[in-house]
């Protein structure tokens, strides 16, 4: 029995040899640091027990992988196994709190993608480590900008908010939020995500949980610019994610339900808010001038209301503006008859698109003053 318990004992001590043997000390570790055997030393930087990992073995390691990044980027190597060990020690703890290791491996992996992307005929896997890399990285806002940047040069990738939501409340934004592609996303995820979304305070706290004041500012004049938009659903989200901040003066305000309710209509809050303000400013003149002058300097002129099949709805609409605001009516009305006779400058074509359809409806109305009708019917002949 002993001596079986022996040739077992020997058996197990020979196969466990080798293993303790590849052990390597403190001592190994630094002179393969004397000797800058990167790679050696950070395959075998934990062979050093976690009891024995002091003060001295944490700066030989970081300075050892960083030495690591410095000797690949110098000699340009970015192949696919030095990555992989990269990627490896980046996820030791002592690493992932190292700043400047960090710094380091970002721009070795992004030389390494951008390699990868032009040497490999398909990009499916090198689309894949980039994603894999991102997930792993400390996702910074100037990271997560090369990154997109790569992927705009060799994929057909769209949508970048997962990278762009690193930007858009950092203190890198008053930088990046301005660009034309980042402004774009920003404005499509807003739009997405509250398109089925009416509440105001809701609206305001999806727009505040995504963006930083600044980014906000730098997507404001963009949401003003879509207020007069020939699509519905793009000035119906503008309006709604501008009001829900408080971002409207009074005159845009006015001047945007002026618009709503000239084009057509939808019944609802806004629409009866709208109709109440032709109704306010009705009564001031001052108020009523300073939407007409920007009603008039749209192109073309708002009238979809004027063609719509719901009559009564359609005249209903245009005796309010007859009665409340009859400078809108008379105004375009005057602009159809100078753009029949060529009077004046039109350089985007017809700016009274339903001309015909106003003046039909006011046959038997006062919504027009008799010489224009009378102008009109001439031209017409």
């Amino acid at each position: 029995m002993i001596k079986f318990f022996s040739i077992i004992f020997s058996f197990i001590a020979l196969n466990l040899h080798p293993v303790y043997a590849a052990l390597y000390s403190i001592e190994d570790l630094e002179q393969l640091q004397i000797s800058k055997n990167y790679t050696e030393f950070l395959n075998h930087a934990h062979d050093i027990r976690p009891s024995s990992r002091d003060k001295r073995w944490r700066e030989m390691v970081q300075t050892m992988a960083v030495g690591q990044l410095d000797f690949l980027l110098e000699k340009r190597i970015f192949n696919q196994e030095s990555f992989k060990l990269i990627e490896k020690i980046a996820l030791w703890p002592i690493l992932l709190e190292d700043e400047f290791f960090q710094i380091k491996r970002n721009r070795f992996a992004e030389f390494y993608l951008e390699n990868c992307f032009s040497k490999r005929g398909r990009t499916d896997s090198c689309k894949n480590e980039l994603l894999n890399f991102w997930n792993a990285s400390n996702q910074n806002p100037d990271l997560a900008m090369s990154l997109v940047n790569i992927l705009k040069s060799f994929t057909k990738e769209k949508d970048f908010w997962g990278f762009y939501q690193k930007v858009t409340k950092s203190s890198s934004a008053e930088f990046y939020c301005p660009k034309i592609a980042v402004r774009k996303s920003i404005l499509d995820h807003l739009r997405v995500n509250l398109s089925q979304v009416e509440d105001p305070k809701y609206v305001k706290k999806f727009i505040d949980d995504n963006l930083g004041s600044t980014c906000w500012q730098s997507v404001l004049k963009d949401l003003k610019g879509m207020l007069f938009d020939k699509s519905f659903t793009l000035r119906s989200f503008a309006y709604k994610a501008l009001n829900s901040k408080e971002a409207l003066t009074q005159v845009e305000q006015d001047s945007y339900l002026a618009f709503y309710i000239l084009t057509n209509p939808i019944k609802g809050d806004t629409f009866n808010v709208a109709w109440s303000l032709i109704e306010k400013v009705g009564d001031d003149y001052s108020r009523r001038m300073k939407v007409f002058k920007v009603l008039k300097n749209i192109d073309p002129l708002p009238g979809d209301i004027f063609s719509n099949y719901n009559k009564e709805k359609k005249e209903a609409i245009i005796n309010l503006f007859a009665n409340n605001f009859p400078e809108y009516i008379d105004h375009y009305a005057r602009t159809c008859v100078n753009f029949l006779k060529g009077i004046g400058d039109f350089p985007r074509g017809n700016p009274t698109l339903y001309c015909s359809e106003l003046y039909s409806s006011s046959k038997s109305k006062r919504w027009i003053r008799q010489p224009l009708q009378i102008q009109y019917s001439s031209i017409k002949k």
